[in-house]
């Protein structure tokens, strides 16, 4: 039971830290496109009658999320195809183990050890 716990344990720990670093980048990219956004303003400022082109801050988010959501898709992939199922079939291991157990447990014999141990101490 206990690597059970521990596996549980390791999928929280490790979605808050995806969930933590995913916070951090999306608002790092809102911090970036609003430093874009506002040098883009700047510059179209102070160059008179020039146009400047949106593609500084149409997309920036696209080439640099690119990697960190190809990570989280093969985690979850693993998660569902490898993890999840290893822990199920240990899970099930276990319990049919315990149902076993119970199953091949004689329960006179019980009765009769705790028969003899309250008769011992009391």
């Amino acid at each position: 039971m206990s690597r059970v716990a521990a596996t549980f344990t390791g999928l929280a720990a490790s979605a808050a830290i995806l969930y933590y670093f995913r916070h951090e980048l999306t608002s790092d990219m809102r911090e970036v496109r609003s430093q874009l956004h506002n040098v883009q303003n700047r510059l179209a400022g102070s160059v008179p009658g020039a146009k400047i082109s949106n593609a500084l801050t149409s997309h920036p988010t696209s080439s640099i999320l690119e990697k960190p959501k190809e990570m989280l898709d093969e985690s979850t992939q693993y998660v569902t195809e490898r993890l999840m199922p290893s822990v199920k079939n240990n899970w099930n291991a276990h319990i049919m183990g315990l149902a076993q157990s119970v199953n091949d447990l004689d329960a006179e014999k019980v009765q009769k050890l705790a028969q003899e141990a309250k008769d011992k101490w009391l």
